[in-house]
């Protein structure tokens, strides 16, 4: 799961290695939300206000009869909702009234609270067998057991990165961990002394376990219930289970909790998803790059454990690539169409995700650029609003640089940018339900807006309220009511490039949108089989700087569901009902919001996208609307700190650092995260010199033609391998990869180097250029 790239030998690359597309996951028709009272300026909303090049007004062209809006029924695979949006509460099980906001909570100044270390640890393997026969190869790490057995309860990852791309310690997803020495620890060293069983298991077909990849299939489905029923059975487990993990790792607990395994009580899932069509497609569009993952570059991973060097190779050569089978590859025509597909059914965990009983602590962020939010909509939209689970929503994007609230500096790899208030975060949810202590696990939901602001609340809503705005075709404006007339705003789309904008007046107050949007469009087209209709709203200042705040998305061709295509009729007015992302954002006063209409966006493939004619239809007749999800109850706050405070005690080291080191490497071929040495990655050894205070290690990688560089900073060990990734770089940028390195008492002397992974682009000769920094901030020279 990866980053956005918006390059045109990017597009040419993939477009070259695959002719496919995929989409987002059906979503039913939603009702409309109860309108509040507006905190936009005067009700004529930005009459001045002119629509995007090309808008002009014309008549209306016929209308598709599609029936009343209010007796479509829900599209297959989401629930009943209720008169607000939301999902229905059960018959005996009322909806939790709405709690005053509270504010934001320290999870740092309750760490003494929390377990403490005071065990040693012990590791072991071992296989568990599949339903099938295959082996399932686990780790377990638990603090080190006397005479007598100890009972543990168990924190699993299950994942397909093992051995490839990531350690069986889980820095992944918890990378602030570290001991004395400043290493990072993850879950195994962290955890395990504070009284868990930590068991990082290894997905069929990847890492050390037989089988075939399976791309969350059901022999994944069947395989994660096996592993946490055996997990929980164990004579040092209490028999109880909770599990987490990012991106695909964090998918994997949403597809345990679906088969409702004996012993599982809690999951945590960070950037994950419930179906492998939210990870190829959105309501139709396929997602930028990441639709071609299971295609090929979930296999290229999986095939290169089995190849020289790879930690199985020769240890069941006749599974060699034999996922093959499993992948996207296979699945037929809705690869190319964005059609719901058998291969995505099989792949489709969400109702038995949503469903589950157990408390969930969400964390997704609304910038992912990979797993993108869309794909939680399992849990945003579609789970029954549950007082036992938690909600972290921010700024974030999958783990990189991008548009977030950390500074730059420190949010390179990270899962969610909140760095020792995460720690301390999962930390307590699991001390509370697996340990069963009286431990504060913080608000429900806590939103970590733009600005450096929170919102807390005490259960997730869906729909809060509602702030609906119309487009205006006649004035480019976005109003609080239906036009009076009917009007008519067109443009052209040329492989993307094309777009109509409809601007609201300036908001008189500052404004908090949480929850899930909905945008309706009545469009035509003139001369499209079928087209992808994409939008993007700004939040724009006084200025005319604009910030992206939520993008949807629809396919014409399945605008009635993705598994029914429908013909487009050139010049019909065709209703659709676009998918958009969950919101978290916070609008100041003096700011307006600009809908731009188009065919692409940063998060999409621009496939489909091109029509000579392409018209929006407003008036009273429309059903054009945007209603956002507005919390007018909300109580912002700043932020909270998001490190804690430096030990006194540790050793303080004094003297220049060592200097810096430089070179160039040769990246052939794309990967697309699969590396291979010497054809997608290619490495710049270096040495960290003893005698110097090197606190801090920086890298710089700088393309010599545009390409997605990622960088990955690892250590030689004393048998020649190479250790985990201690530090990486994976922003989308196409000019350059930076990543960071510190460690307070002083980076460990020894052989290293950066691992420079073409992830896509063409081949290219990288510059990479290391800098030391010590404990006062000066550079070594």
């Amino acid at each position: 799961m990866r980053t956005v790239l918006r390059s045109l030998t990017v597009t040419a690359m993939l477009a070259a290695a695959v002719a496919v597309a995929a989409v987002a996951p059906p979503s039913g028709a939603r009702a409309d939300l109860a309108a509040v009272e507006s905190p936009l300026d005067a009700p004529d909303l930005a009459s001045d206000t002119m629509a995007g090049d090309g808008q002009e007004q014309q008549a209306r062209g016929p209308r598709e009869d599609r029936g009343p809006k209010d007796e479509r029924g829900p599209r297959e695979g989401r629930g009943p909702r209720d008169d607000r949006g939301r999902p229905a509460p059960g018959d005996d099980e009322p909806a939790p009234e709405p709690v005053e906001s509270i504010g934001p909570f320290d999870y740092i100044a309750q760490a003494q609270a929390l377990s403490q270390p005071q065990y040693a640890i012990e590791k072991f393997a071992t296989t568990v067998k599949a339903h099938d026969g295959e082996d399932l190869y686990v780790e377990v790490t638990l603090p080190e057991r006397g005479d007598e057995i100890e009972e543990w309860p168990v924190i699993l990852e299950a994942s397909p990165y093992h051995g490839t791309l990531a350690d069986r310690e889980g820095i992944r997803i918890f990378p602030d961990a570290k001991d004395a020495a400043g290493r990072h620890i993850g879950m195994t060293g962290y955890f395990a002394p504070r009284g868990y069983a930590v068991v990082m298991m290894d997905l069929r077909g990847t890492g050390m376990s037989s089988g075939c990849l399976d791309h969350l299939g059901p022999d994944d489905a069947k395989d994660m219930k096996t592993v946490v029923e055996w997990a929980a059975s164990q004579p040092w487990s209490t028999g109880e289970v909770g599990m987490t993990g990012h991106s695909y790792v964090g998918s994997t607990p949403a597809v345990a909790a679906a088969q409702d395994p004996d012993g599982l009580v809690t999951i945590a899932p960070s950037a994950g998803l419930g179906s492998m069509y939210d990870h190829q497609f959105h309501n139709g569009v396929p997602w930028f790059l990441q639709y071609a993952g299971p295609i090929f570059a979930y296999e290229q991973l999986a095939l290169q454990r089995d190849l020289p060097g790879g930690e199985h190779a020769g240890e069941r050569p006749e599974q060699t690539g034999c996922g093959l089978q499993h992948s996207a590859a296979t699945a037929g025509h809705g690869q190319a169409t964005g059609e719901w597909q058998a291969w995505h059914t099989v792949r489709d965990h969400r109702a038995g995700a949503a469903a589950w009983e157990g408390p969930i602590f969400m964390i997704h962020g609304v910038n992912d650029n990979a797993a993108r939010i869309p794909a939680a909509e399992w849990f945003f939209g579609d789970r029954a609003p549950n007082p036992a689970d938690k909600v972290w929503v921010g700024q974030w994007d999958h783990g990189s640089a991008g548009a977030t609230t950390c500074r730059e500096a420190e949010s390179v790899g990270h899962v969610n940018c909140r760095f020792d208030q995460w720690k301390y975060a999962l930390h307590a949810w699991f001390d509370k339900h697996l340990q069963h202590r009286d431990v504060a696990t913080g608000p429900a939901v806590e939103a970590f807006l733009n600005g450096e602001t929170v919102t807390t609340s005490t259960v997730w809503d869906a729909t809060p309220g509602a702030l609906a705005l119309y487009p205006d075709a006649a004035d480019g404006s976005l109003r609080l009511d239906a036009p009076a007339e009917a009007a008519t705003a067109t443009f052209t789309s040329v492989a993307g490039e094309g777009a109509t904008e409809f601007a609201s007046a300036p908001f008189d107050a500052d404004t908090t949108f949480l929850g899930m949007p909905q945008l309706d469009l009545d469009v035509s087209t003139t001369t499209s089989a079928v087209l992808h209709v994409v939008t993007t709203l700004y939040a724009e200042d006084a200025e005319g700087a604009r910030r992206p705040m939520n993008f949807c998305a629809a396919n014409t061709m399945l605008r009635h569901d993705v598994r029914t295509p429908a013909p487009v009729v050139p010049g019909q007015v065709m209703d659709l009902d676009l998918q958009c992302f969950t919101a978290a954002h916070h609008v100041a006063a003096g700011e307006r919001l600009v809908l731009s209409v188009g065919t692409s966006s940063q998060h999409h493939v621009p496939t489909h996208t091109t029509d000579l004619r392409v018209s929006v239809h407003t008036g009273p007749a429309s059903t054009s609307a945007y209603t956002l999800p507005l919390d007018a109850d909300a109580v912002v706050y700043p932020d909270v700190e998001r490190f804690e405070a430096a030990d006194s005690a540790a050793p303080v080291l004094d003297g220049p650092a060592q200097p810096g080191a430089s070179g160039t490497v040769v990246v052939a071929a794309p990967g697309a995260g699969v590396i291979v040495e010497p054809v997608t990655a290619a490495a710049f050894e270096f040495a960290v010199e003893d005698g110097f205070d090197n606190v801090t290690m920086a890298a710089l990688a700088t393309p010599s033609t545009p390409a997605d560089i990622d960088l990955y900073l690892q250590r030689r060990a004393e048998d020649g391998t190479w250790s985990g990734n201690l530090a990486s770089g994976t922003s989308g940028d196409l000019d350059r990869e930076s990543l960071s390195y510190s460690v307070p008492a002083g980076i460990e002397p020894g052989t290293y180097r950066i691992l420079v992974h073409n992830w896509a682009g063409a081949p290219n000769q990288v510059e990479v250029e290391v800098t030391f920094t010590n404990a006062a901030g000066e550079p070594g020279s």
